[in-house]
């Protein structure tokens, strides 16, 4: 089935996000010299009084355009799980501050946890719909009408998966388009963040499908850090990205 394959062909990319994750994010906060997301967020947390969040939409309904006050907002969301909240509340402060890269560290953070979330939400249904056939040679059930009750439920399946498919390349576009704005806020001298910035897009590049700017990102991070203990991986990442993209 076309499914089956596709996961099958797809597997290696989680391999290449697997990769990095001990080191994601490992300069966080260099950048803007702002504190960390985890510190605001426990400041939030603690606040006596109300519920952040509703006291963070308070400020920014009255200064929509505050970035303190959106930056406030936007991590009393993410401190409550409301990922897809926070995430447009950063690129509200991102339209005002559009180099600012913890902002950018932060946003990509979430959307590769949005991405990862629908990707194992993709191999779940994908998982049952494979299920739904049974093992091959298995004999047909012999009920009356099972055939065209399967087929109907096949085909309901097939429509999930595909959606949950779509939707999760939709959200790992924009986890890349982050970070393509990230690569560009960080000057190529910088050369440890920029490697790991560049890793970092090839493993959204490469789950968004978009292999051309993934294969660039994960040359140019062996060409930043050709010692890296991690370039034997990136190596092989790349080399099976090459394989698919030559194949069209």
């Amino acid at each position: 089935m076309f499914f089956v394959r596709l996961r099958k062909a797809s597997k290696w990319v989680f391999i290449a996000v697997i990769i990095a994750f001990a080191f994601t994010f490992l300069f966080a906060g260099v950048g803007s010299g702002s504190s960390g997301g985890g510190d605001i967020i426990q400041e939030l947390l603690g606040m006596r009084g109300g519920d952040p969040v509703k006291t963070a939409e308070k400020a920014v309904a009255k200064s929509p355009h505050n970035t303190g006050a959106l930056m406030r907002l936007a991590q009393a969301y993410d401190g409550k799980q409301r990922r897809g909240d926070a995430i447009n509340t950063y690129e509200k402060y991102l339209t005002i501050k559009p180099k600012d890269t913890s902002v950018l560290v932060q946003l990509s953070r979430l959307q590769r946890d949005v991405t990862l979330l629908r990707y194992d939400r993709y191999a779940r249904l994908q998982s049952q719909l494979g299920a739904t056939y049974g093992p091959l040679g298995s004999e047909p059930l012999p009920t009356l009408g099972t055939d065209t009750l399967l087929t109907a439920y096949s085909s309901l399946q097939t429509t999930k998966v595909t959606n949950a498919y779509g939707s999760y390349v939709k959200a790992a576009t924009a986890w890349e388009g982050s970070y393509q704005r990230y690569a560009k806020a960080v000057p190529i001298t910088n050369s440890l963040q920029r490697a790991q910035i560049e890793l970092e897009l090839g493993q959204a590049s490469s789950s968004a499908t978009d292999y051309p700017t993934a294969i660039k990102a994960y040359e140019s991070f062996l060409k930043l850090t050709p010692k890296s203990a991690l370039a034997p991986q990136v190596k092989k990442a790349l080399a099976e990205l090459q394989k698919i993209s030559a194949n069209g």
